[in-house]
């Protein structure tokens, strides 16, 4: 039996996990004979349109190791769009390189670029699988119960939520408004919530994407909080749209356009403060993390690291079980590791998007109601709670 190559590239944005899901892709093609040579991609499906790879076969078990443990994307990202002419030059690499298995690690516009490399190779007649592996901190491919790169995130948020309450409650500020990453679903800012163990813990007030955001509904919910508590945490999704369908908030700066041409998305929480400080006369903070959410391997959840290794693991199984067009999915917790995955058509999951479910949202203050955090608690894992024996008479105090 002839040893044929396998190549993984990384697309999209990177997470604290999806190095793991690259360094058990390697142990998992090293354990068969069937494969060969294992290339990597430099710069996502850019690189791959460059001849820009490399062989990867030689990795120690220590830098696999230590790549396991690495956030950002080793290989190098990128979010491009191949045209017709990257195609048959990506097409025409993957025959120099004798790559017969192709990996793609990436969300699910990585999926449709799965799709179209697919097809590109089947209409110049060469034989090749291809297999889609999920991430993306936002958690909103479709098809699958979560995405590898959420739970870390999602771990970051809410531990974030949990110590600025804790801070800004000490003050008081009186009001701190934390934005989150997420282009057009919330499932990172509702994640905050799993911070809450008393009512009056933060965050108090959370607007998600997945909801059409009212600028005098919030100042009002606010005003009464602060009332109330003397102090608040806000905590928004940086893709939150008015009633009208708009962005609350973005940058006309054609300058900060990604490489699909779409605007930058963040900024709404200091948009947000600026209104709070102008309309209600109470002082306001925002806060924005940013990357800094998607990149902390210090809050990399126990869980997360599993589904990023399961993923890799079954994706090479898949290639060479003769599966081809698909995407490895994971299945609701909770599940045997050997049996807690599936695959599904890429025709199936490429290019749509998985808002928070209706059933999950609620009307009150913080979104998401109890089944979102029976969801999200074992992805995230527990957290470290501030200890605070007097808080009913520090509250007391700073409320007054």
């Amino acid at each position: 039996m002839t040893a044929e190559n396998l190549l993984v590239a990384q697309a999209g944005g990177p997470t604290p996990v999806l190095n793991a899901t690259l360094a058990s892709i390697l142990e998992e093609a090293r354990r068969d004979k069937r494969i060969g040579r294992v290339f990597g991609a430099r710069w996502g499906m850019a690189g791959l349109a460059r001849g820009d790879a490399f062989d990867l076969s030689e990795l120690t078990r220590e830098e696999m190791e230590r790549l396991r443990m690495s956030p950002g994307a080793a290989l190098g990202s990128s979010r491009s769009k191949p045209s017709p002419a990257d195609l048959v030059l990506i097409v025409q690499n993957l025959r120099r390189l004798g790559v017969r298995h192709l990996l793609l690690i990436g969300g699910n516009g990585s999926m449709q670029g799965a799709q179209v490399v697919s097809r590109s190779c089947r209409e110049a007649g060469y034989e090749i699988q291809i297999i889609g592996i999920p991430k993306t901190v936002d958690n909103d491919i479709a098809g699958t119960d979560r995405c590898p790169g959420y739970g870390s995130a999602a771990r970051y948020v809410a531990q974030s939520a949990c110590d600025l309450g804790a801070d800004v409650r000490s003050l008081p500020q009186p009001v701190s408004i934390f934005e989150t990453m997420g282009r057009s679903v919330g499932w990172l800012a509702a994640a905050s919530v799993a911070a809450k163990c008393e009512p009056e813990d933060a965050p108090h007030l959370v607007y998600l994407p997945e909801r059409p955001f009212d600028m005098e509904g919030f100042l009002s919910d606010l005003d009464r909080v602060v009332t109330r508590l003397g102090w608040a945490v806000v905590v928004v999704s940086e893709g939150l749209r008015s009633t009208s369908g708009d962005l609350v908030y973005e940058t006309t700066d054609p300058a900060q356009a990604d490489a699909l041409q779409r605007p930058l998305t963040g900024g709404v929480g200091e948009f947000l403060a600026g209104v709070v400080a102008r309309r209600l006369k109470i002082r306001c903070r925002s806060e924005k993390p940013g990357l800094l959410g998607r990149s902390s391997m210090l809050h990399a959840s126990v869980q997360d690291l599993k589904d990023a290794e399961l993923v890799g693991r079954v994706g090479v199984r898949a290639v060479l079980d003769g599966h081809t067009d698909q995407m490895v999915c994971l299945l609701p917790l909770p599940q045997d590791e050997d049996r807690g995955y599936s695959l599904a058509p890429l025709s199936d999951v490429a290019g749509k998007e998985r808002p928070i479910p209706a059933a999950w949202l609620s009307e009150a203050a913080t979104s998401v109601n109890e089944s979102f955090l029976k969801y999200v608690q074992p992805l995230i894992g527990d957290l470290m709670r501030p200890h605070s024996p007097f808080r009913s008479s520090v509250g007391a105090s700073g409320a007054s």
